[in-house]
């Protein structure tokens, strides 16, 4: 273990020892972890209390169910730990205010790509910001665990963004571990900047006063495994999907087949302003979309938690979409105010009766082989077919 770089981290954590609020940006994974436990050892280690720690987890409502497991357990021993140490300790969950199923059959949001990143924003800036300026109507530390050697972005990101001047005007630091953050009261530091992906393992290797069992069984053999939205489709490929059971391939199977019906013409409505004049997806993609969740859930064993969690007047969106009298949720869906440019609406009715004919089909392999990752998943099993053949 690189005792330099935890005496570093600590030493860093020393010049906050006389703030009374902080803020953790949990996401569950191997990074944020640690820098939650490094948190909570300083504290210890310097007997400090009546501290009021916030750990907060941003759920997208789209997160894969073993990472989204794992991630409130860990954020249940933790809390438990700070609040055993005599400091105070709340959980709290930024959610997006309409959720990737909202946006997709409501919407019509096609896949994201990198002219038009909308889940960025909509599913986990917004909400972040959103949570964080609540609790900013007094001074707070945020700590993050970004790291510059986590992937080239990031340490992009962190080059173009730190400070270059020490924001604490009563001591000096070193402004490359401060990252900018324009919300008032706050300052955001990034104590684990420096560690590898390596040191970060190998400490996480000597804890024994956290359970870990379910990051390990999470990242299952692949250090550097990054876990996003399972229909993430601005990356190429799903990597993490393969560390996980064969099941989670269906997920896989079908954020292709959005992908796909996305970038089809005869499944988009038109428009007439942007840098593109394929506008929201029309009642044919939707209505698709609509049919493959529960096949997807069907095959795979698991549940779109996001149907169930994101209510509107008390109704779950899986019984807006697939349960109640369609005409009762047409009334509650058209009751909500939407920010576009025009209405989208289109009635459940419409969409839970789309039929897709062969030529629909033929045209939605047509692009769903030229995706690199519909040629890695094949080599699998027919998981993509299997979806499509029960539309």
């Amino acid at each position: 273990m690189n005792t330099q770089k935890l005496n570093e981290t600590l030493h860093l954590l020393d010049l906050f020892r006389n703030e009374k609020r902080f803020m953790l940006a949990y996401s569950g994974g191997k990074d944020s972890t640690l820098v939650s436990i490094l948190f909570f050892r300083w504290l210890s280690m310097r007997g400090l209390t009546g501290k009021e720690v916030n750990v907060i987890h941003n759920d997208t409502q789209s997160e894969l169910d073993i990472l989204e497991n794992w991630a409130r357990d860990f954020m249940n021993q933790f809390c438990k730990a700070i609040e055993d140490s005599g400091n105070i300790c709340q959980k709290l969950f930024s959610i997006p205010f309409q959720n990737f199923f909202v946006k997709t059959i409501i919407l019509g949001y096609p896949a994201p790509s990198f002219a038009f990143r909308w889940c960025v924003n909509h599913l986990k800036i917004i909400p972040n910001k959103e949570m964080i300026k609540k609790l900013s109507d007094k001074k707070f530390i945020l700590i993050t665990g970004h790291r510059e050697k986590e992937s080239s972005t990031r340490a992009s990101i962190i080059k173009n963004n730190s400070l270059t001047s020490c924001p604490l005007s009563e001591y000096s630091c070193n402004s490359s571990f401060f990252i900018k953050l324009d919300i008032k009261n706050g300052i955001k530091v990034m104590p684990i900047k420096d560690w590898t992906v390596n040191e970060v393992w190998e400490y996480l290797g000597t804890v024994k006063d956290f359970d870990l069992s379910g990051l390990y069984v999470l990242y299952n053999g692949n250090p550097e495994a990054r876990y996003g939205c399972w229909h993430c489709t601005l990356v190429k490929i799903q990597k993490n999907i393969y560390n996980l059971p064969d099941n989670y391939y269906y997920l896989e199977a079908l954020r292709i087949i959005y992908r796909a019906i996305s970038d089809i013409e005869i499944f988009r409505e038109k428009k007439e302003w942007g840098y593109s004049k394929l506008g929201p997806l029309n009642a044919l993609g939707r209505g698709i979309m609509l049919k493959l969740f529960p096949i997807a859930e069907k095959y795979s064993g698991k549940r779109f938690y996001g149907l169930d969690e994101y209510k509107i007047e008390n109704y779950s969106l899986r019984e807006l979409f697939y349960e109640i009298d369609p005409n009762k949720a047409d009334e509650i869906l058209q009751k909500i105010k939407f920010r576009t440019r025009n209405n989208r609406f289109i009635s459940i009715k419409t969409l839970r009766e789309i039929k897709i004919n062969e030529y629909m089909l033929d045209k939605i392999y047509e692009y769903i082989k030229r995706n690199i990752a519909y040629n890695i998943l094949e080599i699998r099993g027919n998981y993509v077919e299997k979806l499509l053949n029960e539309i």
